[in-house]
């Protein structure tokens, strides 16, 4: 069970991308991000370093900085669990192959589950519901990811449902760099979601507590 943790950690600090935030944390050190080369020419070449030369992972004491950084962090991400979409977006989709309600069906399906027992799965409002799962609603990111940890769908399936949504993952945010790892690496356990969503401060998920 420790191992895990310690991946997570590990995964945070590789991935995780808000640099804006991670410089301000004490300890944090400013990497140099300026650096000079000389070239076959026998001329010297300034170059700006990649932005990951900022990530937690680069830092010596990074297990001290990610403390600070956990007992600051909190979820910015709104507890909606769908837009509506346009008449004339509706209308687009009855041409589309791939839309938002088509392919959560289609999983649900590849994952024997109904309508109803995903719905029994979420703590979201059956009509709501009803409405992603016939594509007249577009469901959130939060209500995807909620999906995803309950269905078990695959790192690939999200990526499926994301890119029908016009999502994709955001490594800027606390709660997208969290849940990359557990999808990533399947960890769909109750009770390891909930102790990593604690742990960063992960809220506004679906997920029904007594599934």
């Amino acid at each position: 069970m420790e191992t895990k943790w310690t991946d997570l950690d590990e995964y945070f600090c590789e991935k995780y991308a808000n640099y804006d935030k991670l410089c301000l944390l004490p300890g944090y050190q400013m990497p140099k991000m300026q650096d000079s080369k000389i070239g076959d020419d026998g001329l010297t070449y300034a170059y700006t370093l990649p932005p990951e030369t900022m990530r937690l992972a680069k830092q010596e004491n990074k297990q001290d900085i990610l403390r600070e950084f956990k007992k600051r962090a909190f979820d910015q991400t709104f507890s909606f669990s769908f837009s509506v979409q346009s008449w004339f977006k509706r209308v687009g989709n009855l041409f589309r192959k791939k839309t938002s309600g088509k392919v959560l069906r289609a999983l649900l399906t590849r994952h024997n589950l109904t309508e109803k027992t995903a719905n029994d799965l979420l703590t979201i409002d059956e009509d709501v519901w009803h409405g992603i799962y016939k594509g007249t609603f577009l469901p959130t990111k939060n209500t995807v990811f909620s999906l995803a940890l309950v269905a078990e769908l695959s790192a690939s399936e999200v990526d499926e449902l994301f890119d029908a949504c016009g999502y994709e993952w955001d490594f800027t945010l606390v709660k997208d760099t969290v849940l990359s790892y557990l999808i990533q690496n399947r960890i769909y356990n109750a009770e390891m979601i909930k102790r990593a969503c604690e742990e960063y401060n992960v809220e506004n998920l679906f997920i029904r507590s007594e599934r």
